[in-house]
């Protein structure tokens, strides 16, 4: 394959990536609101969950400070994309190295999102200062969770962050628009 094509091939799955998470995001507010169950299970992710602990949403997304295992792979510059488990409780994920690693949102004090098309970022500082940041075009559903959990259900509707779940046209959102602004027409 060219590297022409898998530069289309990677913005075509980047694409559907994105259209996913947004759907998935929006519909995570409406159940969040409404009280409503969600389809997402632990068993992908290999979680047990604690009592009284639902689980929201899986997303695919990279988490910035897992380090490469030693090996041939140790030049890349990207963590891999893994599943992480969203839930009412924590983000639970199995990193390279085959173990669990979950924060819990009790433990987290700060929270940045930024949804813009190509740069997408769900950051959070634990209280002892750990900054722990998820990227990829699918963390928007992570990002609901995280503003609901840490600013309360009043902050979907005002969060700057999640401004592009706000616009009408959604589905258009590419890594090509500035500032994540849909293109028209």
């Amino acid at each position: 394959m060219t590297t022409r094509r898998q530069r289309r091939a990677l913005a075509r799955s980047e694409t559907q990536a994105r259209e996913w998470a947004h759907n998935a995001a929006r519909s995570l507010v409406l159940a969040l609101c409404d009280g409503q169950g969600l389809p997402a299970t632990p068993f992908r992710v290999g979680v047990v969950l604690g009592p009284g602990e639902d689980p929201w949403v899986e997303c695919p997304a990279r988490f910035l400070q897992e380090t490469p295992l030693p090996g041939p792979e140790v030049d890349r510059q990207w963590p891999p994309i893994r599943r992480w488990l969203v839930t009412s409780e924590r983000i639970v994920g199995r990193l390279g190295d085959g173990r669990l690693y979950g924060y819990r949102w009790d433990q987290m004090v700060g929270c940045r999102v930024d949804l813009t098309g190509g740069c997408e970022r769900v950051g959070v500082d634990l209280f002892d200062g750990t900054p722990l940041t998820w990227s990829g075009p699918a963390v928007a559903p992570m990002a609901v969770a995280a503003v609901a959990i840490l600013h309360g259900p009043g902050a979907l509707v005002h969060h700057p962050g999640l401004s592009i779940l706000r616009c009408t046209d959604y589905t258009s959102v590419s890594a090509g628009s500035p500032r994540g602004v849909p293109r028209r027409g």
